[in-house]
């Protein structure tokens, strides 16, 4: 793989976790003006403590499988599969060096069941997207 490669995964990486964090924003106040009126603002922050991990496990592997169709549907990635798990890899190097230098977790809180359980879904969507991009363009060649 080229190092031009590794920057574009580092893009969709990134990328996932922009989309999955702004998506966080618009969830809470949902939350907060439909759901739940009338609280203090210190119950609506710590509602999107458990909120906020909503929006990358609903929209992290759905927007992996996105942008890995793309980029192999386009054929802008010479490897489809290999990139796909080099997203995920990025995505994991990112997403663990902003919670522990960031936030401040130690890794094994981090590392829970349903975080790892996020992730391989997270790489299943992103590898089913490089695959069904891949086939389609080798159908539309």
């Amino acid at each position: 793989m080229k190092f031009a490669d590794f920057a574009k995964a580092l893009g969709v990486a990134v990328f996932v976790l922009v989309v999955a964090i702004a998506a966080s924003f618009p969830m809470v106040a949902v939350y907060a003006y439909l759901i739940e009126p009338g609280h203090p603002p210190e119950f609506y922050t710590e509602a999107a403590n458990w909120i906020a991990p909503w929006s990358s496990y609903v929209l992290g592997p759905i927007v992996f499988f996105a942008c890995n169709y793309w980029l192999a549907k386009t054929g802008r990635v010479q490897f489809p599969l290999r990139f796909a798990a080099l997203t995920i890899g990025c995505y994991v190097l990112v997403d663990l060096g902003l919670v522990s230098v960031l936030i401040g977790l130690p890794l094994s809180s981090f590392l829970t069941f349903g975080v790892i359980l996020s992730l391989v879904v997270k790489l299943v969507a992103a590898v089913w997207g490089a695959r069904l991009g891949s086939v389609r363009r080798l159908a539309s060649d």
